[in-house]
C-alpha cells in the first residue's frame, strides 16, 4: 500500500480540529495513523474514536478515516452525508441546510450537502464530475468534509480489514480526482 505508520499523529489531529467530526463529543483519540502518497497528493488513514453522553447512556463511536492533502488545489468548506429522507425532512423544517442542484435531482436526492462558506463558491466547485462521482459513491453511505487542501473521508466505522482499507483510500482518491 505503500503507507508510513505514524501512530498517534498529532499533527494530523491540528489539521482536522476544525472539521465537523472533531467537534463532536469528548474523549477523542486518533490513533493508527499512517501516511503515503498517492497521485492527487499526500494520504493520511488513521482510526479515530470519540465518546458522546456519560454514565450507563455513553457510547463510543470509532472510525478508519482517510485525508487526502492536494497542495495548490483548495476546496471551499463543505460537509456532505447520504440523504436520509425522513430525517432530513423533519431537519428542512426547523431549518436544516441542504444545497440542491435543480439541474442534477439525482444528486441532490441522495446527499445532504452543507457549507459554513460562500455557497455560490461551492456550487461552482462542485462541478456535474464530482457530483457524478458522489453520486456513484452514495450507496457506501460515507460522510465527507473538504476545506482547502484538504479532504476527509469516513464510513462511520472501523475498519477491519485491509481490502476494506483498499477501498475507502480509492473511494477519496476517486472524490479528490474530480475536484475542479
Amino acid at each position: 500500500k505503500g503507507l508510513t505508520f505514524l501512530g498517534a499523529n498529532q499533527e494530523l489531529w491540528k489539521q482536522l480540529e476544525t472539521f465537523k467530526l472533531f467537534g463532536q463529543g469528548h474523549s477523542r483519540k486518533l490513533r493508527n495513523a499512517m501516511r503515503g502518497v498517492k497521485e492527487v497528493g499526500e494520504v493520511h488513514v488513521a482510526d479515530y474514536k470519540y465518546v458522546t453522553g456519560s454514565g450507563k447512556h455513553q457510547q463510543t463511536h470509532e472510525q478508519t478515516i482517510v485525508v487526502v492533502r492536494t497542495p495548490g488545489r483548495a476546496a471551499p468548506h463543505f460537509f456532505a452525508r447520504r440523504q436520509n429522507a425522513f430525517f432530513d425532512a423533519i431537519g428542512k423544517v426547523f431549518g436544516g441546510q441542504d444545497i440542491n442542484f435543480d439541474d442534477d435531482p439525482e444528486f441532490s436526492k441522495a446527499w445532504v450537502l452543507q457549507t459554513a462558506g460562500d455557497e455560490r463558491l461551492l456550487r461552482n466547485f462542485m462541478s456535474p464530475q464530482l457530483r457524478e462521482t458522489l453520486t456513484r459513491l452514495a450507496n457506501k453511505k460515507p460522510q465527507l468534509e473538504a476545506s482547502g487542501e484538504l479532504l476527509l473521508l469516513h464510513f462511520s466505522r472501523r475498519l477491519k480489514k485491509h481490502e476494506d482499507l483498499d477501498g475507502l483510500l480509492a473511494d477519496a482518491t476517486n472524490v479528490r480526482r474530480h475536484w475542479s
